[in-house]
């Protein structure tokens, strides 16, 4: 076995044990758990006297994502159609955090609460291109290859700009929603990806982005996230500057239920063809 089979098996086994205990914890305590976390985390907290100072977690996380997009000077005939004087140096990083529930159930009154990240991306022309359900378990990190995960030829459904940058630059929306324990499954008949073998591929863990059968947004589950941004802008006179900007995940509160249906059915619809097209990928851990 290779040393890549061997730490692909070591996160397989982690995830899935942090997972099941997790499950494990909310049957007992879900809602003990999250009544605590949602009054100490929810937006506009007034408990007590403390001050928060800095990002609260959000339930609706928005950003952008330029990764290769060609840099054209503003005023050229080539100049791009997303905007000139700027464009995409390389792959973005998105990082997920969850501040819910407690990374160690062995310390008395501590349970777990893991988070699903349900993930929806968008190209340049505000067209849906993929979607994916992750978890996050508690005091745990995600960190997504904008390029890896997220978008790519593979993913591609509409054009934008044209097949060979339309998967370049768009917009991406993380909404935190429970673990659905009905569809999470350590054991066969599966999906292949520890749901239930009635869901799609694009669901993880038991976290289902589509509205099949859907999920709700509350201030009990909320995520913390950034993006590492890899630009190259216009420089002084004709030249250029390139480097790495690292900037929190845009909070839309609980977001615009419109909006929100619109997701999981634009979700569901675009992976539920015969094509199986669409759906994202999960970090390995």
């Amino acid at each position: 076995m290779s040393f890549i089979s061997r730490r692909e098996n070591r996160v397989m086994n982690h995830t899935i044990k942090g997972l099941a205990l997790a499950a494990g914890a909310l049957l007992v305590a879900v809602a003990m758990s999250a009544s605590a976390n949602a009054s100490t985390l929810r937006r506009g907290s007034t408990g007590g006297s403390a001050s928060v100072n800095g990002a609260l977690p959000g339930q609706v996380l928005w950003t952008y994502f330029e990764t290769t997009e060609p840099f054209t000077t503003c005023g050229t005939t080539s100049a791009d159609l997303d905007g000139c004087n700027t464009g995409g140096n390389g792959d973005n990083i998105i990082r997920l955090i969850n501040p819910n529930g407690a990374g160690n159930t062995n310390l008395q009154g501590a349970s777990a609460q893991p988070v699903c990240a349900m993930i929806y991306v968008f190209d340049d022309d505000e067209e849906m291109t993929a979607c994916c359900g992750c978890p996050v378990t508690s005091a745990g990190l995600a960190t997504f290859s904008v390029e890896g995960n997220l978008t790519g030829p593979n993913l591609l459904v509409t054009g934008g700009e044209g097949a060979v940058d339309a998967h370049q630059s768009g917009a991406i929306a993380i909404v935190a929603a429970p673990l659905n324990l009905a569809l999470l499954t350590f054991g066969s008949p599966s999906n292949s990806q520890f749901c239930t073998a009635t869901q799609g591929n694009t669901c993880n863990f038991g976290c289902d982005p589509t509205n099949h059968p859907g999920y709700s947004v509350t201030t009990a589950n909320n995520l913390l996230g950034s993006i590492t941004h890899n630009q190259v802008v216009a420089g002084p006179g004709s030249g250029s500057t390139s480097g790495l900007t690292e900037v929190g995940l845009f909070d839309d509160a609980a977001g615009d239920p419109t909006n929100l249906t619109y997701l999981q059915n634009q979700c569901g619809a675009m992976t539920g063809n015969s094509t199986k097209a669409g759906a994202c990928t999960c970090p390995a851990e």
